[in-house]
């Protein structure tokens, strides 16, 4: 995905990202295959957030973390499963 796009959802500008960073909203031109790529690369993020707030002694933000990159796997198996269907 190389073209930039204004999030119908909550108004953010991206460019090269399928989907929005702050809200999740797609990019009316992502493909299954585009979405997965993304919450492939979003999981490790969340997840080294989550390592950083425990260490922190936020540990209810370390948990919602661990949920959140959770969720981002979840969705990356979904849309690998559609791009193949």
């Amino acid at each position: 995905m190389s073209s930039a796009w204004t999030c119908d959802g909550c108004g953010v500008p991206h460019i090269d990202r399928p989907s929005c960073e702050a809200c999740g909203t797609s990019s009316p031109t992502a493909t299954a295959a585009d979405l997965a790529r993304t919450a492939l690369k979003d999981a490790p993020a969340a997840r080294a957030a989550q390592v950083e707030e425990a260490a922190r002694g936020n540990h209810r933000l370390a948990d919602h973390l661990d949920s959140v990159s959770d969720a981002h796997l979840d969705d990356a198996l979904a849309m690998r499963r559609l791009a193949i269907a």
